[in-house]
């Protein structure tokens, strides 16, 4: 099976976008400083990982052409049929508009929760890129320092949803 790498990477680009986007209306929307503080560096740091993911795509577009082999344990049928689930917008939920998310939020408590979920689910993915990249790929080590800091994420949402109650 082939996939085109510039399109996994816009992906990947995407999601990060919509982080951003989400934990910007939620730190605009936040009464609480405590809230407003973590989603305002959450949105500092997911530009940064959009930035990383925005080399990668370059740096695979110099050593690609348009299509690149994708590692053997994701060349099945089924992985296949994840992989455009996935570029469809089936697996991750949150690649529709920020604004359809923020209208659905009802307070600080909901929309730690609604993050926590969305890094969940960047992490399921940053992982998945592992995969489809093969473990000689060189953007390898990048990509895992970007999981590590989405699950620091997860952790201080977590500490955040503690200070509230």
């Amino acid at each position: 099976m082939k996939i085109n790498a510039d399109e996994l990477m816009e992906l990947a680009i995407q999601i990060e976008r919509n982080g951003k986007e989400y934990f910007a209306a939620m730190a605009e929307r936040s009464e609480n400083p405590k809230v407003k503080q973590v989603f305002t560096l959450l949105v500092r740091e997911e530009q940064s990982h959009l930035e990383n993911f925005v080399k990668i795509r370059e740096r695979l577009a110099e050593k690609l052409q348009d299509d690149f082999q994708i590692a053997d344990e994701y060349n099945t049928p089924e992985m296949s049929a994840y992989i455009q689930a996935m570029s469809d917008g089936k697996v991750f939920p949150n690649l529709c508009s920020h604004d359809e998310l923020v209208a659905e939020i009802r307070g600080d408590e909901q929309a730690i929760y609604h993050a926590i979920s969305f890094e969940k689910d960047t992490i399921l993915f940053f992982g998945d890129i592992l995969g489809i990249l093969g473990s000689e790929d060189e953007n390898r080590t990048l990509i895992e320092e970007l999981i590590r800091q989405e699950k620091i994420h997860i952790a201080r949402l977590y500490t955040l949803l503690g200070s509230l109650k």
